[in-house]
């Protein structure tokens, strides 16, 4: 087929204002950083998040030839860190160290000032670690079945704490009292480290926490495992079967980590994050600092990131509205 009179001409401009378009943004990456990188964290110091902060926070700055300072916001489920990158300007000098509260959510909150999807630019994965059902050493159950039929004697008088509302254990302990047809009382605290203390001390006979949050104070022995919420046992807890073993299949609500940009972020800029993270996560040192707290590494890079961050938007709705979950009840 022939071109069109002038065609040629024409696809020339679109092209030389493409590139004309891209200059700026790849002059912009070349420069970057030409300052500190802020690294947000949505949680207190001492939790799960803020421990993958830290693991990865150096690797990056030798990397990158800045100094990368970990900025510790909690509140809020991390919606206030959250927000504040969201709204950061798109320079790549304001990083959010997400988890995946990030897309549990949204379905919680009436409205949330920023768009999970549309406000951000995906970089790369980190990690992954299971959810674990624990209670006290000093409780007297051994099994997932001795609690459920403490829980059935007295329903609504076993309480279990959480890192908040809408995080991996609020979700984790809807879908396991829905499934095994029990009550339980949720307490909610704002991050790991408050709720292991009471847990600990048997202010609150059980957690359901993500294994990276939780092994501290299993290896102190401080908690019993009674049962693995993710669909594989996790190898630093071989003998604790999971919930489908158990007969109570239920849907994954382990935890994730993931390095989130501003979405105006360059999209040559976002390349060279991604690709700098992925060579991170390689390195031996980084992998067994992150299996010392029961985490492994997540090889996603921004497309296949951005694609798990959509689906489970999707997931998450769902579950949130069948159980009735609410960030403010």
């Amino acid at each position: 087929m022939r071109s069109a009179p002038g065609q040629p001409r024409v696809m020339r401009r679109r092209a030389l204002l493409a590139a004309a378009l891209a200059a700026p943004a790849l002059a912009r990456a070349a420069a970057w950083p030409d300052r500190p990188i802020r690294l947000l964290v949505g949680f207190p110091p001492g939790g799960p998040t803020d421990f993958i902060a830290r693991a990865v926070a150096p690797g990056l700055q030798a990397a990158w030839g800045q100094t990368v300072v970990i900025e510790n916001r909690g509140g809020a489920n991390a919606t206030i860190a959250t927000e504040a990158v969201a709204r950061a300007a798109p320079d790549g000098h304001t990083l959010l160290l997400a988890a995946n509260n990030h897309v549990m959510n949204p379905p919680l909150y009436a409205a949330l000032p920023y768009d999970p999807v549309a406000d951000f630019a995906p970089v790369h994965a980190i990690a992954a670690s299971p959810n674990i059902l624990w209670c006290g050493a000093q409780q007297p159950w051994r099994s997932l079945e001795e609690l459920l039929a403490a829980a059935r004697a007295r329903p609504g008088a076993i309480a279990y704490a959480t890192t908040g509302i809408g995080g991996n254990g609020h979700y984790g302990g809807e879908l396991l009292q829905r499934a095994c047809g029990v009550a339980l009382t949720h307490v909610p605290y704002r991050g790991t480290a408050p709720a292991m203390q009471d847990v600990v001390a048997g202010r609150v006979p059980v957690t359901v926490g993500t294994l990276v949050g939780t092994i501290g104070a299993w290896r102190n022995g401080q908690l019993r495992p009674l049962a693995v919420l993710s669909p594989q046992r996790a190898p630093e807890l071989p003998e604790v079967p999971t919930t489908a073993e158990l007969g109570r299949p239920l849907v994954d609500t382990g935890v994730w980590y993931g390095l989130l940009a501003p979405a105006a972020v360059p999209a040559p800029l976002v390349r060279r994050m991604a690709n700098d993270m992925a060579t991170l996560l390689q390195t031996e040192a980084v992998r067994e600092r992150l299996a010392s707290q029961a985490s492994t590494v997540l090889p996603l890079g921004p497309d296949a990131f951005a694609a798990r961050i959509r689906d489970e938007l999707r997931a998450w709705a769902e579950v949130a509205r069948e159980a009735g979950m609410k960030a403010d009840g």
